[in-house]
């Protein structure tokens, strides 16, 4: 199912139509908005195909899943842009991919996004009486987009510092397996943020960018700060679970080392006196303090010496 918003010039109002009855020429005042969102893939192209958009801006704006970019042909732009669909960074199932095609006058969405609530939030408003543009659709758009991520960063700021005490007070196993997966879900969408912070990265700089054409140059550089804020803040967390990581796994092999010392400590001390017990148990006749009557006293005494001395030696190399 496509929705239609039209703006008819003559009536200043918005108007819910069907595609059939879209006029064929635009007035110059007239602005639509094409929701893909419910479409089949036969209304996708038949939109595609109704707007005449170049086969490779159809190809990457049909696609399930895209890298984000930005795209410009003579008379519609492809921008694609990817929010962060899961409540919390415990697991990364799906993310939210917006596919925008537009124009002076046409907007094309196409939003895939199985949270419900985040569809919601990723769907312009149209307000009575509001005379909004293309360029108003996708600013709001764009700051959806880099909403679904800022609020649960900031909230992963509390949980990041739990995991932390935590871990210096009583860190497990089940907790650095928490750690490996938050990594690896902030690996992923710290990808996606570099794809979209050098978008706006480059339309700063490039004076013939579609963006530019737009969009302010303000509006430009405050897209540019979100997403480069948000990219810092994933950093910033990635390589504090990494710090918590790397303390965890020094902190045990400084245990096991402690445990080794230990058991060389007992081997030391005992190989010895196991090698004398072993030696003067050997079922031999002729064996020389054998038939001596303190024999048995002497090896006792030779046994204490060596283990005595063992714990001496460790005290004076500071093992314990």
């Amino acid at each position: 199912m496509i929705l239609l918003n039209y703006f008819e010039p003559e009536t200043n109002s918005w108007q819910q139509i069907t595609f059939a009855r879209l006029p064929s020429q635009l007035s110059a005042d007239a602005r639509v908005w094409l929701n893909l969102n419910d479409a089949t893939t036969d209304e996708i192209q038949q939109v595609l195909q109704r707007f005449a958009i170049a086969p490779t801006l159809a190809e990457d704006f049909s696609r399930r899943r895209h890298p984000p970019k930005l795209e410009t042909q003579p008379d519609f732009s492809l921008l694609i842009m990817r929010g962060y669909a899961d409540p919390d960074f415990s697991e990364y199932t799906s993310s939210a991919q917006v596919n925008l095609l537009y124009s002076k006058q046409v907007l094309i969405s196409l939003v895939r996004c199985q949270s419900a609530s985040l569809l919601e939030q990723l769907t312009p408003k149209i307000a009575a009486g509001q005379s909004l543009t293309v360029t108003d659709w996708i600013k709001q758009l764009i700051l959806s987009v880099s909403g679904s991520y800022l609020e649960k960063l900031i909230a992963f700021e509390d949980v990041l510092s739990e995991l932390e005490d935590n871990m210096l007070q009583r860190g497990n196993d089940e907790q650095m397996a928490l750690m490996m997966r938050y990594r690896s879900v902030l690996r992923k969408i710290n990808r996606n943020l570099a794809y979209q912070k050098d978008i706006f990265a480059d339309a700063l700089y490039e004076e013939q960018n579609p963006l530019m054409q737009q969009f302010t140059a303000p509006d430009v550089r405050d897209f540019y700060e979100k997403f480069e804020r948000l990219h810092s803040m994933t950093d910033l967390y990635y390589d504090q679970l990494s710090d918590l990581v790397e303390g965890y796994m020094s902190t045990t092999s400084h245990q096991i080392n402690e445990r080794m010392k230990v058991l060389t400590m007992v081997s030391t001390i005992f190989i010895p006196l196991t090698f004398i017990a072993g030696l003067y148990g050997m079922n031999f006749v002729n064996i020389p303090e054998l038939a001596n009557p303190n024999g048995y006293y002497y090896a006792l005494l030779a046994m204490a010496v060596l283990g005595v001395g063992g714990l001496f030696w460790f005290k004076f190399k500071n093992w314990w």
